[in-house]
């Protein structure tokens, strides 16, 4: 596993704009949803339960990955992870499984479970962490019990 060292994130943080851009170029939309999210306002993860982390190595920041509560869903009790993403090169170093470790290490003092809509290429991840597989909601592809 890849040494780093997780902190809280805002899109001011140094190297965002960068991990911003890979993520665009490769066709995902969830830190550019992070950043519209964060400058509106309407999520800056500051409600009771919610983070959002980056991953860094040495001054570079590599992952991002947070939690807050499911925007989708009435009961203020389900959360969601939000905004997962790893640098490509940096996949496949244990940065994403230390992400989701942090996130979900305290979020049974505030959610009852946590889902989570992924991309149809990171099922596998989400299924190797626990999280089972939901059919039928287009909102959510994966939840976990808490």
């Amino acid at each position: 596993m890849l040494s780093c060292r997780l902190m809280p994130l805002t899109p001011k943080a140094q190297g965002f704009a960068e991990l911003l851009d890979e993520s665009r170029r490769s066709g995902y939309r969830m830190l550019a949803r992070f950043e519209e999210g964060w400058s509106s306002g309407t999520n800056r993860f500051d409600q009771p339960g919610e983070m959002m982390l980056g991953a860094f190595t040495e001054a570079k920041l590599i992952g991002a990955g947070g939690r807050s509560i499911d925007p989708y869903d009435r009961d203020p009790t389900v959360g969601r992870l939000r905004h997962v993403y790893v640098a490509q090169n940096s996949r496949g170093l244990g940065i994403g499984h230390m992400l989701i470790a942090q996130v979900l290490a305290d979020a049974a003092d505030h959610f009852t479970q946590m889902n989570v809509r992924a991309p149809v290429d990171a099922f596998g991840f989400y299924e190797h962490l626990g999280f089972a597989r939901v059919v039928g909601r287009e909102t959510v592809t994966h939840s976990l019990r808490l």
